[in-house]
């Protein structure tokens, strides 16, 4: 498990790197109120399947709780992929390797603070226990307090970046706080804008 743990954290430290130097590169081309960028002659006709990379998050150094476990982590990341994969097929194709007119997107949540949920009396007795296991299945102990979404389009086989979002609030307008419903709620959106638009440019 701790080998496993630190591929994740090694993983997750070239993708940080990765999406840094992307919007760095990109940062004069994106609006600040939107902070979306595109690449002008950005061709969505000529994609027709899409392949995603799991979404990684990052936990902020200022985060109350700083302890989600590799399976926790991994947990979140299988829901997201399934929000955004129900969203988007049949119409658009998910596929797992990349090629010509397959377009790649990779994304992650950054600067994540959660906290550690505190358990009533009731979760000390033993009907509490039952309810418990249940309800914090995956990470319902955990609650998310704030992150952002950022997101890169590339072209799998020349590696050109084509895209790029960065939302500082992932939320509805009508979600009074940050929680991992309002994230599943935000790649919904994105997922169907994107789908949208890449079905009006067949």
């Amino acid at each position: 498990m701790n080998k496993l743990f630190n591929r994740s954290l090694l993983a997750a430290g070239v993708l940080a790197l990765s999406l840094q130097n992307a919007f760095a590169a990109g940062s004069e081309f994106i609006d600040p109120g939107a902070m979306i960028w595109q690449k002008p002659d950005f061709n969505r006709a000529a994609y027709t399947k899409v392949m995603i990379e799991p979404i990684t998050l990052f936990i902020s150094p200022d985060s109350e709780y700083k302890g989600m476990k590799a399976d926790e982590l991994k947990s979140l990341s299988d829901e997201f992929a399934e929000v955004i994969t129900k969203t988007l097929e049949p119409d658009i194709p998910i596929v797992h390797q990349g090629g010509p007119g397959v377009l790649y997107i990779r994304a992650a949540l950054t600067d994540v603070k959660v906290a550690k949920k505190k358990r009533g009396l009731l979760g000390y007795t033993p009907i509490g226990f039952v309810v418990t296991s249940v309800a914090h299945s995956g990470v319902g102990g955990i609650s998310l307090k704030d992150a952002s979404l950022e997101v890169e389009m590339l072209d799998p086989v020349s590696g050109e970046r084509l895209g790029v979002l960065v939302d500082k609030a992932p939320k509805a307008a009508d979600d009074k706080e940050m929680s991992w419903d309002a994230i599943d709620k935000t790649l919904a959106y994105y997922a169907t804008r994107f789908k949208a638009r890449m079905q009006a440019a067949k």
